[in-house]
């Protein structure tokens, strides 16, 4: 005997992130995320586009449209490339024949940023004349010529040198600089290289 009850398959996608945050990621370097694609339905359900707006962000991994039967999955990766420093906004649109949200749209966010080096350094516990500042020296990939990098005398014990290139090796070294403009000995040298 019939139940009188009709069984309806629906085709549901189910979607892994809202947003996509990359934070910072350095200039012409890529960044990858993953998106997953569920099909959380009774019946399959067919993804119809993916597109990306914004600069920098690209979308790959699957080609559309593909069809997910239930249980089944696809990963996107998500790809943030700045060419630019500053903050960068796009988005991922998702076409389904889902029962709900057909059409989702993704935030994706993240922010340029130029290679740079961090330096530090103690203050000398004991000097018998006041010092003034700092001279921050600095060469390129191995030469034995230095340029000197602060215009003018570096009051503080920090110094970030923002002109460095990706690729590239870098050697370091301060001096301690009095009133009257008399140089200390150079520090010990201390050697960087930017992936």
């Amino acid at each position: 005997m019939a139940s009188g009850f009709t069984y309806i398959a629906v085709p549901t996608l189910s979607i892994s992130a809202t947003t996509v945050a990359f934070g910072n990621v350095e200039v012409n370097t890529a960044s990858t995320q993953t998106v997953t694609l569920s099909s959380t339905g009774t019946a399959a359900v067919t993804v119809s586009a993916a597109t990306v707006t914004g600069a920098g962000f690209t979308v790959a991994g699957a080609t559309f449209p593909d069809t997910l039967n239930p249980g089944q999955t696809v990963t996107l990766d998500v790809q943030f490339e700045p060419t630019a420093t500053g903050a960068a906004t796009g988005q991922l649109t998702i076409q389904s024949n889902s029962s709900t949200n057909g059409t989702v749209m993704i935030n994706l966010g993240g922010t340029g940023t130029s290679p740079e080096v961090d330096l530090s350094w103690d203050a000398p516990s004991s000097s018998p004349d006041p010092m003034a500042g700092y001279n921050i020296y600095r060469s390129i990939g191995g030469s034995s010529t230095y340029q000197l990098l602060n215009s003018s005398i570096d009051t503080e014990t920090t110094y970030v040198d923002s002109t460095v290139q990706s690729g590239t090796a870098y050697t370091y070294y301060v001096e301690s600089v009095d009133s009257s403009g008399v140089k200390s000995a150079p520090s010990n040298q201390v050697n960087v290289t930017i992936p």
